[in-house]
């Protein structure tokens, strides 16, 4: 398919003389500046082109790869080849450090759509201290976009022609708005056509995401934008894109009214969008019970709504306090099975997880009105021996129910039938109750045998209660001292970070305080005896300070060096310096703040540049897409790797599943409406294949059920996938899109075990 090309663009001195005043960097304008008259390259030129004369290709990807800016030759962004300058305006974007700002200014002056693209979301990726520089640079050159293109109209495709100038433009400025610049240039866009609309409602989610609040401006403009009419009389189509950045802001008490007006309205349209309107919803503080009854509505439609809506309105009820508690209570009642066995069945599907929502939103303290369809899911079964999948899921509805109504009685008979006193799905619920209260007395004995769980998920939870728990005293520093001698790497990066966060847990009375105790001849002790760092701690914090952790284990290296950091170990300078000369620039991030936090004047690490060596799949990438089907204990999925825009992603994935990786892995994490998550072997989130992988991503969206590869921070990929289970805006260009899923995996639920692997069907 041919790819639009751009109207001529302006150089970046004329672009400078056309901003005359704000006023020309906030809408893009009919009549730009008059262009230059020189000949331009035409795509076409690049068709001409050589085998010998696109050398670059190996080079760029290269480069691209191990992230050197400086091997990516300057000739390429003048080459005739458009194929040239695409590749390296996404080589440029995708490294978006400080020597790349030069040569993607530069393409963002090119005439070429997808190279526009391209540039304007690395600049967007990289205007970390250049933020008004930016916008105004991105706003000059949408200036002289085409408004005639109406992106409704064209059928979208994947890969590179989801590739948007207007949305990578918008969006880049979104990412950039520090100040109110951003918004300024924003707002007016929302008016100035098809081509713009959506882009800048996108870019001003994105604003919102980071700034967690608009002007009032902007949010009058999205309501306008949202509660415009089609058709005969009408002001247009609504923007149901603007209901992300409403979504993603308190509305207060200007503008509660009219958002919660305008997404209701929004209920009656089904798209992508509708689920954004679900979540303003839920921010209707002040109107709870005039919103109650339409996300009820929501909740109980399963025809008329998806799986993933039906589980954010029922999210969205437990935002809205007591009120919503008490809707959300009547939703419970309306679809609980009780005894029906159709019904029952129905919940090894999606079903499951619109009544755990509905579960979870009410709260710790759930009405009284809630209790009976409570005392009917803790008593859920099955007349035959169920399947695994829907036995899991019916021990979780029965230990969710349990724990509401125990009342944060961990010890309650109804809690301790829920399931296997054994299981995981039991020692969390119990585990969640006994949390609720202080632990102290006979409780601490129930909070000690939980952190010797056999289940690692459960001592995770309960070495990560630490941070919240003061009154454990001593007992916390001895959990935290042998979590920190496991090889589980998730077990210990969660001691670290309460180590990091609360440095007191691991005080314990001094020794000298203990011998005086035993002496007669001391003074009575004091009301604030002396303490002193665990010495059991600095032991077990040093012997995981010197593992050998796998290469992607990049959370545990960083929470054991800000662990360190934080309690003044004696080896926690050099730690932060060996963390300062890492290859990822995250661990290095961190590390600098860590010397930062023990004195140490550094702006940055000063360490020599590391030496990257290339991924391995860049000379053997897969070429077309692939297919690989997950059998699970609960159903067949699908995921189709799509490698144009991610061909190293996709080529590891489909290397690890040949190999077998994925094969017994447990898919961990599931956040209905949200995410499905696999790929740790582990089954925690923390571990991965043991080899990283740098990010390959893109102005792109991910759109329900598309396929990302899971990150803790930049270039720390290896093994987990994610699955989209709506539209998610805010994970656009933040994590590589390696292609998108086919079958239930709407009904997909944690514990759910990968049995098989299937590749290339």
């Amino acid at each position: 398919m041919k790819r639009n090309l751009l109207p001529a663009p302006l150089s970046l001195a004329l672009r400078a003389a056309c901003a005359v005043g704000l006023g020309a960097l906030l809408v893009p304008v009919l009549v730009a500046c008059k262009k230059t008259n020189g000949a331009q390259p035409d795509a076409g030129d690049a068709g001409a082109a050589s085998v010998v004369a696109r050398a670059w290709v190996g080079s760029i990807a290269r480069a691209e790869d191990t992230r050197h800016a400086k091997d990516v030759g300057a000739e390429l962004r003048t080459s005739h080849d458009v194929e040239a300058r695409r590749a390296s305006a996404r080589a440029l974007a995708r490294i978006a450090d400080g020597p790349s700002l030069e040569g993607l200014a530069a393409h963002l002056a090119d005439e070429d759509a997808e190279t526009v693209a391209w540039a304007a979301y690395g600049l967007g990726y990289g205007c970390k201290g250049h933020e008004d520089a930016h916008v105004k640079m991105l706003a000059a050159r949408a200036a002289s976009l085409d408004l005639t293109i109406d992106p409704r109209g064209v059928k979208k495709q994947r890969g590179v022609a989801e590739i948007d100038p207007h949305v990578a433009i918008a969006r880049a400025i979104g990412r950039c708005g520090g100040g109110p610049l951003a918004e300024q240039v924003l707002v007016p866009w929302l008016t100035a056509g098809p081509a713009w609309e959506e882009a800048a409602a996108l870019g001003l989610g994105d604003l919102a995401t980071r700034r967690k609040q608009l002007g009032e401006g902007a949010m009058t403009a999205l309501l306008e934008a949202a509660a415009r009419r089609a058709g005969p009389g009408g002001d247009g189509a609504p923007v149901d894109a603007s209901f992300y950045p409403l979504s993603r802001v308190e509305p207060g008490e200007t503008f509660g009214r009219r958002v919660a007006d305008a997404a209701k309205a929004a209920l009656l349209r089904p798209g992508d969008g509708r689920i954004f309107a679900i979540k303003a919803l839920g921010k209707s503080r002040g109107n709870e019970k005039d919103v109650g009854p339409d996300l009820v509505r929501v909740v109980i439609d399963a025809k008329g709504f998806t799986a993933a809506e039906r589980a954010e309105a029922a999210r969205a009820l437990g935002n809205l306090g007591e009120v919503g508690q008490l809707f959300a209570a009547d939703a419970l009642a309306r679809l609980t099975p009780d005894k029906d066995p159709v019904a029952i069945e129905a919940l090894g599907g999606s079903e499951f997880h619109v009544l755990y929502a509905l579960i979870g939103a009410l709260g710790a303290e759930p009405p009284k009105k809630a209790e009976p369809a409570l005392g009917a899911l803790s008593r859920l079964s099955t007349s035959s021996e169920p399947r695994p999948s829907l036995a899991r899921r019916l021990a979780e509805l029965r230990c969710s129910a349990a724990l509401a109504l125990s009342r944060a009685a961990s010890d309650a008979e109804i809690l301790r039938k829920c399931d296997d006193e054994r299981s995981a799905i039991s020692q969390h619920a119990r585990l969640t109750a006994l949390l609720r209260r202080p632990i102290t007395h006979e409780r601490k004995n129930a909070f000690r045998a939980f952190s010797k769980s056999e289940h690692l998920r459960i001592r995770e939870q309960a070495v990560d209660a630490i941070d919240t728990h003061a009154e454990l005293g001593e007992l916390a520093a001895t959990v935290l001292a042998e979590a920190l001698t496991s090889n589980k790497a998730g077990l210990v990066a969660t001691a670290a970070e309460v180590l990091h966060s609360h440095p007191d847990r691991a005080m314990v009375l001094a020794e000298s305080e203990k011998r005086a105790a035993l002496d007669p001849r001391s003074p009575p002790p004091t009301d604030n005896p002396k303490q002193e760092i665990s010495s059991q701690v600095l032991k077990a914090l040093s012997a995981a300070l010197a593992t050998k952790w796998p290469e992607d284990r990049f959370e545990t290296r960083i929470a054991l060096i800000e662990a360190a950091a934080s309690l003044r170990h004696p080896e926690a300078k050099a730690a932060a310096m060996a963390g300062c000369s890492s290859p990822n620039v995250v661990v290095r991030e961190r590390a600098t703040k860590a010397l930062r936090s023990l004195g140490e004047n550094v702006t940055a690490c000063e360490a020599a540049p590391h030496e990257l060596t290339a991924a391995p799949e860049i000379d053997k990438a897969i070429g077309k897409p692939m297919r690989i089907t997950f059998v699970t204990d609960a159903a067949e999925l699908g995921v189709t790797l799509e490698p144009e825009l991610s061909p190293v992603t996709a080529t590891r994935i489909a290397s690890l599943a040949r190999s077998g990786f994925y094969k017994g892995i447990v898919i961990h994490r599931v956040v209905p409406g949200f995410v499905a998550q696999f790929g740790d072997p582990d089954g925690d989130g923390y571990g991965g294949s043991g080899t990283s992988l740098r990010c390959e991503t893109s102005p792109v969206p991910f759109a329900p059920f598309d396929v990302g590869m899971a990150l803790a921070g930049r270039d720390t990929g290896s093994s987990q996938l994610f699955i989209t289970l709506s539209r998610t805006p805010h994970l656009d260009g933040e994590y590589t899109r390696v292609g998108h899923a086919d079958g239930d995996w709407a009904s997909v639920a944690e514990g759910d075990v990968i049995t098989d692997v299937r590749v290339g069907e």
